[in-house]
């Protein structure tokens, strides 16, 4: 059974890295960017998610000026297909690349939503950060959880899904006109 669970934090581009990896590549890219494709595009979402929490500041701001709330949503719209673009990256991955066993329990979302969902998460408990919470704040402890919760989540579904206990659902996120189905 432990051959069939090749997933390490270093992962093989072949292999599901583990959730404290995909996490890692929010904050860290080694020299010369990351080999595995998940890690990549984890660590792409990352800094697409921290321009969206740049534009929603500016779309909040009460002084902000009409040119400034214009190039706000241009990015949040240049933004929002970056990361649909990428979580269809990581959807394309495991299609390939995992297991297609149909016997399993269906999975309610794809692996790169699940990985954005992570990202999304993070950067919250970020911007806390950012914004000088202390770390015993209910918000932050509920990021904090929010994220150990979700990571216990994807490891265990990588787990399933190399066991065939759950399958991912087929759909793909549409990318723009290509993507679209």
């Amino acid at each position: 059974m432990a051959a069939a669970l090749k997933t390490t934090s270093a992962s093989s581009p072949s292999s599901p890295p583990r959730a404290a990896a995909v996490v890692r590549a929010f904050t860290t890219t080694p020299s010369g960017g990351y080999q595995h494709p998940v890690l990549a595009a984890a660590s792409a979402l990352a800094t697409a998610n921290r321009t969206r929490a740049q534009v929603h500041r500016v779309l909040g701001d009460p002084d902000a000026d009409a040119h400034a709330i214009t190039a706000a949503i241009r990015a949040q719209q240049r933004g929002d297909a970056a990361c649909a673009a990428l979580i269809d990256r990581i959807d394309r991955w495991g299609a390939v690349e995992l297991p297609q066993r149909r016997t399993g329990v269906l999975h309610t979302e794809s692996l790169g939503q699940l990985i954005e969902r992570l990202v999304i998460v993070w950067m919250r408990g970020q911007l806390l950060a950012e914004d000088r919470h202390e770390p015993a704040d209910p918000q932050v402890r509920l990021a904090a959880r929010q994220l150990g919760e979700l990571a216990r989540a994807y490891d265990d579904l990588v787990t399933d899904l190399l066991l065939g206990r759950r399958q991912l659902p087929v759909f793909q996120t549409s990318a723009g006109p290509d993507g679209m189905a």
